[in-house]
């Protein structure tokens, strides 16, 4: 149960990181430890330093003494005091960065901003979060007592019956052609044909007696002639 815990945690505690991580966000306090006041260089404190979007400027003074309004280039430049609209004076003032651009910021009380508190930056857009990195197997990357041990699974034992498919494969009967029944008739049997030849023996006495007949013929015919 406690490695059991432990791994619990691990994946609860990893994800809390990154988010943090990804989405992490900077407070800025104007001027460091010399806070927002007169004879401060704030072009030189911002030189150094990358402000973006979902970043907070801090703006740290006496309350009553200075205040912070945040104003356009023109006035800016002219350190002039709009009439309508109202400064941040609580001495600990935090400024959202909204959008990306430059931000220009004042004190309007007595010759403050003639005398250089006056702040100008750059926002950018915040660069992209970086990629959570895909474990595909993430019990792996764990030390082995962390790990539960799980039963591995063993395929099932061949049955003794089981026969390869060569050994299932039967080889084909041919049919049994039942042999002639000794029942069967004369009459479906044909017989001797009416034109078949004589035997040898015959064949070859019937030249010699038509031979013999004609010389009989021919003496007959010669006898009588003569008488």
């Amino acid at each position: 149960m406690a490695d059991l815990s432990r791994l619990l945690s691990f994946f609860l505690v990893v994800p809390i990181f990154l988010v943090r991580e990804v989405s992490a966000i900077t407070n800025h306090t104007v001027g460091d430890r010399s806070g927002w006041t007169t004879g401060v260089d704030y072009s030189s404190w911002a030189a150094g330093k990358t402000f973006f979007v979902g970043d907070f400027l801090v703006f740290r003074y006496k309350k009553g003494v200075h205040n912070v309004l945040d104003v356009d280039v023109s006035t800016f430049s002219k350190c002039a005091k709009p009439k309508d609209q109202r400064p941040l004076n609580t001495g600990n003032d935090f400024v959202p960065l909204t959008l990306p651009g430059f931000k220009w910021f004042i004190s309007t009380i007595g010759h403050d901003c003639k005398s250089g508190q006056k702040l100008i930056i750059s926002v950018e857009n915040p660069p992209p979060p970086a990629s959570v990195p895909q474990f595909a197997h993430p019990l792996s990357t764990l030390p082995s007592a962390l790990v539960p041990a799980l039963p591995i699974p063993m395929p099932p034992a061949p049955s003794p019956s089981a026969q390869s498919p060569a050994q299932n494969q039967t080889t084909p009967q041919l049919p049994i052609v039942p042999a002639p029944s000794q029942n069967i008739p004369p009459s479906h049997f044909p017989g001797p044909s009416a034109t078949a030849p004589p035997p040898s023996g015959a064949a070859a006495k019937s030249p010699v007696s038509a031979y013999l007949g004609v010389l009989v013929v021919v003496a007959a015919v010669l006898a009588g002639i003569i008488i």
